[in-house]
């Protein structure tokens, strides 16, 4: 019997390690050719393209999501999100990410998001409109008490990480501490780093066995996975 795969959370690339199995996150230009890859699929508007493009470009993006929402094709909504790093675009990011966020619970899809310096924005959103489906922080950078906030206010938060294993202390200090039915795993766009090594990092820095890791990563995948719900 073959050893449970790695599973990738997040992935902009197309090549992968042997035995694993990543979501892959669609590309501006998949998305326009609604060129789906791989199993399991996502598909949003990155807040980053909203620097580049306009309303109506944006809005022709919002319908290819749509389309491949109702054909059913997308594992995941987004990824989508807030980055206070692009100030001049704030506002219509987090127009664009209530769409994301609606979309996904009207269809029972995890929400992929980009969470840059703006933790407090998702506290307020939960404040005020519990959402439905599963969310998940990919790349998380923030703290054990935005952890603890997120959760108390939206239980179905999963915290992705990858490079931040390798260079920040404070992911370090973090992931120990986590409710391993939390936790997922990527490789984002990292291309020198590939999923079996950051499952041996995380391994080590949470002190546990790496099949039991891997294990419990695809318990929290199947919890999540619209099939299941």
């Amino acid at each position: 019997m073959d050893k449970l795969p790695y599973l990738d959370i997040h992935s902009h690339r197309r090549s992968h390690a042997e035995n694993a199995v990543a979501v892959e996150c669609l590309s501006m230009e998949e998305l326009t050719l609604k060129k789906t890859k791989g199993a399991f699929t996502s598909a949003g508007i990155h807040p980053w393209w909203l620097e580049d493009f306009t309303r109506a470009e944006i809005l022709n993006l919002q319908t290819y999501v749509m389309d491949l929402v109702r054909e059913k094709k997308l594992w995941a909504v987004g990824e989508t999100g807030i980055d206070r790093v692009y100030p001049e675009t704030l506002d219509f990011q987090i127009e664009l990410f209530h769409w994301h966020r609606e979309l996904s619970d009207d269809f029972g899809l995890p929400l992929v998001i980009h969470n840059v310096r703006s933790g407090s924005d998702f506290l307020n959103i939960l404040k005020k409109n519990p959402p439905k489906s599963p969310w998940i922080f990919h790349d998380f950078r923030g703290n054990a008490e935005l952890v603890k906030e997120l959760l108390r206010l939206h239980p179905d938060c999963y915290f992705s990480f990858g490079i931040s294993i390798d260079n920040s202390p404070q992911i370090r200090e973090l992931l120990p501490t986590l409710p391993l039915t939390q936790v997922f795993l990527e490789t984002d766009a990292q291309k020198h780093l590939d999923i079996h090594e950051i499952y041996l990092r995380a391994a080590h820095t949470i002190g546990i066995d790496l099949d039991f890791l891997k294990s419990q990563v695809w318990m929290n995948f199947k919890r999540i996975s619209p099939s299941q719900n």
